[in-house]
């Protein structure tokens, strides 16, 4: 089947490669974060569902659970085996903070609580996110008695802490602070995402650095508390230019924009934030390029339009 006649939506992003993952950390740091999943709803063979460690000393700390997570945190250690293959170990990861609950941002979840205690985990999975978490990880924790059941209690029982299969839920209910360990500081604050009553911007402030990890969403509220002065600012981004092509918000190119931009950030208002902000470095994922034909730089291409700074579009295994 030639390419003219493939569904239009095989010839969007999904089709294209955008190279191998990259280690753009600055020389000397000790702080890293490991793009696990860059992409956002669309199915795509190159871009896992948003996600991302931070890794302090020896602690590694799990930002969000998209689609694929389980399979990104293979990708991401055996493209730096030596820098983080041991960090992003499964038995490792016991600490996770959801932005918020939309679907394309935790659907992973199941993987990323059952299969590291299946693998090894000792410990129970700690999970802060909004108001709904528990209940969340409640339900899942119900809808897979049978394979909880099976191997704590089966013919191949686990034999290891008996509470390491839970999860302990945090819920977050104001902005502020929402852990500390002797590794870091992590703050979260809310900001607007359509009628979200709670999405939240983490700040992680470290020996060497500060990480800002932004949720989906506008800039109004209280992101700027987040980013400003942050050594990096992750945050996702949408083309303006070709919202007409987009699959979502409306049959016209009206209710889009009214829809789309409660929702998510304009290029130029990204640009004028982070800015303002004094943000070292910007790094763009969730994106969503609305070209059609696809052109793979349009939306970065877009964004530099009015943005000076430093910025990157990441990719899966990406280490900032």
């Amino acid at each position: 089947m030639s390419s003219r006649q493939r569904p239009s939506w095989l010839l969007s992003e999904i089709g294209h490669d955008p190279g191998p993952p990259r280690n753009l950390a600055p020389a000397g740091v000790r702080t890293l974060v490991v793009v696990l999943g860059s992409g956002g709803v669309t199915p795509n063979p190159y871009r896992r569902g948003p996600g991302a460690a931070v890794i302090v000393k020896d602690t590694t700390y799990v930002i969000d659970a998209g689609e694929g997570i389980w399979r990104g945190l293979a990708w991401a250690a055996k493209s730096h085996p030596e820098l983080v293959g041991e960090h992003l170990d499964p038995r490792r990861l016991t600490r996770l903070f959801l932005t918020h609950l939309h679907s394309d941002h935790t659907v992973g979840l199941p993987s990323l609580l059952l299969l590291p205690w299946a693998y090894g985990r000792e410990e129970p999975l700690s999970v802060h996110g909004p108001v709904g978490t528990r209940n969340l990880m409640d339900h899942l924790l119900e809808a897979y008695q049978g394979d909880l059941n099976a191997r704590r209690f089966g013919p191949e029982a686990l034999k290891r802490n008996p509470d390491s299969w839970r999860a302990l839920s945090h819920e977050i209910e104001a902005s502020g602070l929402v852990y500390q360990d002797e590794n870091v500081k992590v703050e979260a604050f809310h900001h607007l995402h359509g009628d979200f009553k709670q999405n939240f911007a983490y700040r992680f402030t470290t020996a060497d650095r500060v990480i800002a990890w932004a949720g989906d969403g506008r800039v109004e509220g209280r992101l700027d508390e987040a980013a400003r002065g942050a050594d990096i600012l992750f945050c996702e981004l949408s083309t303006e230019d070709m919202l007409g092509n987009a699959n979502w918000g409306g049959p016209t190119l009206e209710t889009k924009q009214k829809t789309i931009w409660s929702y998510h950030i304009r290029p130029r208002e990204l640009a004028e934030f982070a800015a303002e902000m004094n943000v070292g470095t910007l790094v763009t994922m969730h994106e969503r390029n609305y070209t059609d034909p696809y052109v793979p730089d349009a939306l970065m291409d877009e964004f530099k339009r009015d943005y000076a700074g430093v910025v990157y579009s990441s990719r899966d295994g990406d280490i900032f």
